[in-house]
């Protein structure tokens, strides 16, 4: 990312919104072609950090998932079983399946490679 575009992209952000994420990954490299391959997100080749929309972070190794606890990051799917098939292919592992979230929304939820629960949102637009 260039000055210029860093520097707009902290003039877009909005009080309250989250802009930072840190995920644990005992193997940061794991977890980098997992979420570029599955979700598109832009990778640091050399540094464990990540660029998705919106959103920028980092891998962190000393810090370990939580499973059970803890807050819940969802993401956006615009194909909710090509993205799980993509989640099977790259190392995860679905939790639960897809299921109604109201007349619009369909959620899921997996395991990333390293542990970490994160919740699928397909949105459909309203009849």
């Amino acid at each position: 990312m260039t000055q210029d575009s860093e520097a707009a992209r902290v003039l877009g952000l909005v009080h309250g919104q989250v802009c930072y994420l840190q995920l644990p990954a005992a193997k940061r490299d794991r977890a980098a072609a997992f979420y570029e391959a599955v979700f598109g997100w832009q990778i640091e080749a050399h540094h464990p950090d990540f660029e998705a929309p919106g959103l920028i972070g980092q891998w962190v190794e000393n810090r370990p998932p939580a499973r059970d606890a803890g807050p819940m990051l969802w993401i956006h799917v615009s194909d909710m079983a090509g993205t799980l098939e993509q989640v099977i292919k790259h190392g995860g592992e679905i939790l639960e399946p897809p299921v109604p979230d109201g007349p619009t929304r369909t959620l899921a939820t997996i395991i990333d490679p390293e542990g970490n629960p994160i919740g699928l949102a397909g949105h459909a637009p309203p009849p």
